[in-house]
């Protein structure tokens, strides 16, 4: 696999919009944004911003599994429902979409995955996907559990990584359990990068461990 080629220029203050301005980092944007829609999808009611909601949701889940490559709306869709917006220096320059955009990109369009037909939330600002595996582990549904997480632990092809996580984010759904999806995103970013490859697996392997640990009720018989 070859690493990113972009041209984002993170980690400065000069370049980076903070929380409250009109753009957002990476995780900012798409937990902000995730908590937006999950709230109004929630609301009660059959009004016109739960209307709203559905109709986002639905045309983002087109796009989870896309390539962006031959679906070219399908960035462009996220783009335009991140709220606040992404920021520009995360943005790619060039023909390929940068490392942000395609975590962006995975990361709304499996939370409208998890959202389909919800009526609990699918985002939870501090729990972390590996963790929310380790309670879904905790309910002794299946042993192929284990085997999911670490065959997803141990991909290094980003396709077939986010195999894996599609599967096991259909099951968080169906037992109505939730993670961040900004701490998410931020992840799948990081799982680009082969320097930092190595610590997103060990961190999520010890989170779903922990995760595993912790009492949950199922919610779904």
């Amino acid at each position: 696999m070859t690493s990113p080629t972009d041209t984002e220029q993170p980690g400065t203050k000069q370049n980076v919009a903070e929380p409250g301005d009109a753009y957002g980092t990476l995780k900012h944007s798409v937990r902000s944004t995730c908590s937006r829609l999950q709230s109004m999808y929630l609301s009660s009611g059959n009004t016109a911003s739960t209307a709203a909601a559905r109709a986002q949701l639905a045309k983002l889940r087109q796009g989870a599994g896309a390539s962006l490559k031959s679906n070219p709306l399908a960035l462009e869709n996220v783009l335009f429902a991140l709220e606040p917006r992404l920021d520009p220096a995360f943005l790619g320059k060039g023909d390929a979409p940068s490392p942000s955009e395609k975590a962006a990109f995975s990361a709304m369009t499996l939370f409208a995955v998890h959202m389909q037909s919800a009526a609990v939330p699918a985002h939870e600002t501090g729990t972390s996907f590996a963790s929310a595996c380790g309670k879904l582990h905790s309910l002794a549904l299946s042993g192929s559990i284990k085997p999911r997480i670490d065959a997803m632990l141990l991909a290094h092809d980003d396709n077939a990584r986010l195999i894996h996580v599609r599967s096991l984010i259909t099951l968080l759904r169906g037992h109505s359990i939730a993670f961040d999806y900004g701490q998410f995103a931020e992840d799948l970013r990081s799982l680009m990068n082969p320097k930092k490859r190595a610590g997103i697996q060990l961190r999520w392997g010890r989170d779903f461990a922990y995760g595993s640990y912790t009492p949950t009720t199922p919610k779904n018989s």
